[in-house]
């Protein structure tokens, strides 16, 4: 119990030192609204088959088109 108690401090110990707000998103307006006008809300769907199949079962071959 003492060693699993020892751990857990550890381990929260390094996840709270190796933290850095060097990789946070910019504050500023302008940024933020340039990023939401570059990003799309939709998606297009790729779909994939299998054409062959390996002796597992698992696919070999996959052909990929955007539509079918």
């Amino acid at each position: 119990m003492r060693a699993i108690f020892v751990a857990v401090i550890l381990a929260a110990g390094i996840g709270l030192v190796g933290t850095s707000g060097a990789y946070a998103a910019p504050a500023n307006g302008l940024s933020i609204g340039t990023a939401a006008a570059n990003a799309t809300l939709i998606d297009q769907a790729q779909r994939c088959r299998c054409v062959e199949r390996r002796w597992n079962g698992s696919c070999k071959l996959r052909v990929c088109r955007d539509n079918w």
